[in-house]
């Protein structure tokens, strides 16, 4: 008797047990055994948990492409650098355009990119700063899978973000876009929106408004202009003594207190001012192109 009392005990502990392993939220697979003196009874445990899914604290880019069938993230498209990563993170390899912005104005390349197989949306530009180096991108579509630090083109974005088709409105922005070209064939090429949007002048810095000219030289400038591509005008006489055989239109601003002129049969420079005979209030540097 006393050895069956002890073999039910230790049953019994080991059923306790078996019961507390159970209550720590882990899976139960195992089966208990009682064992008697006359035998030995199996006994089903009485309940099964499911462990809970492991979470991720890693935060998936806006337009994440979703969960792979094992559960991990899926793999981020705009991240892959071949085509071969590009295809086994089921994304497509395409190709998209990159600008760039400069002395020469602006300079398209076309780049292969890995976009997600499902894209929607209509002409879209995005830029960061990639180690000091700016990079403006287009795509035909809306991308949903670039990480944060892309950001979206506007008029506060890097100037190559102008040289992209989109409609962006920027006029505060076209003198330092159009002063950055330093040559006459990528100034006048160069596009804003899709529009034509700088030109190419010969202006003439006179000092301050009084009657005199200085005589500085000229020289050949980029500016923001209407008309691009135009070589026609209409002739003018200059109420001056020394412009009576002068038909060309010359344009004057106040540039921080120098006069400028500039003379212009075709394009006009964008925020000049047409020197004509009647306006009391024009400088009298008009003259100085034309002496």
């Amino acid at each position: 008797m006393t050895r069956m009392h002890l073999a039910y005990r230790l049953s019994l502990g080991v059923l306790l047990l078996a019961a507390a392993c159970r209550d720590n939220g882990a899976t139960t697979t195992a089966t208990a055994t009682e064992t008697t003196g006359t035998g030995s009874t199996s006994v089903e445990p009485t309940t099964s948990t499911t462990a809970e899914p492991t979470t991720s604290t890693t935060i998936e880019p806006t337009g994440s492409t979703g969960s792979s069938s094992t559960g991990e993230p899926a793999p981020v498209c705009s991240e892959q650098k071949s085509e071969a990563d590009c295809v086994n993170a089921d994304c497509k390899w395409t190709t998209v355009v990159n600008y760039t912005h400069g002395t020469q104005g602006c300079q398209g390349n076309v780049r292969d990119f890995c976009v997600p197989k499902d894209t929607s949306g209509g002409l879209t530009a995005v830029w960061r700063d990639n180690g000091g180096d700016i990079e403006v991108v287009q795509f035909p579509f809306e991308p949903t899978d670039l990480g944060p630090e892309w950001q979206t083109c506007d008029c506060a974005g890097p100037l190559a973000c102008l040289c992209t088709p989109l409609p962006l409105d920027c006029p505060d922005r076209l003198e330092e876009f159009c002063g950055t070209i330093t040559g006459e064939n990528g100034c006048e090429n160069a596009l804003v929106a899709g529009n034509l949007a700088c030109g190419w002048f010969s202006v003439s810095p006179e000092g301050p408004a009084d009657t005199m000219c200085t005589g500085d030289p000229q020289t050949n400038r980029c500016l923001p202009a209407t008309g691009v591509g135009s070589m026609t005008c209409d002739p003018i006489s200059l109420p001056y003594p020394n412009c009576i055989s002068w038909t060309t239109p010359v344009y004057w601003r106040d540039n921080g207190g120098v006069i400028e002129v500039t003379p212009s049969c075709g394009p006009e420079p964008t925020g000049w001012t047409k020197c004509v005979a009647d306006d009391p209030n024009q400088p009298e540097e008009c003259k100085c192109r034309c002496l």
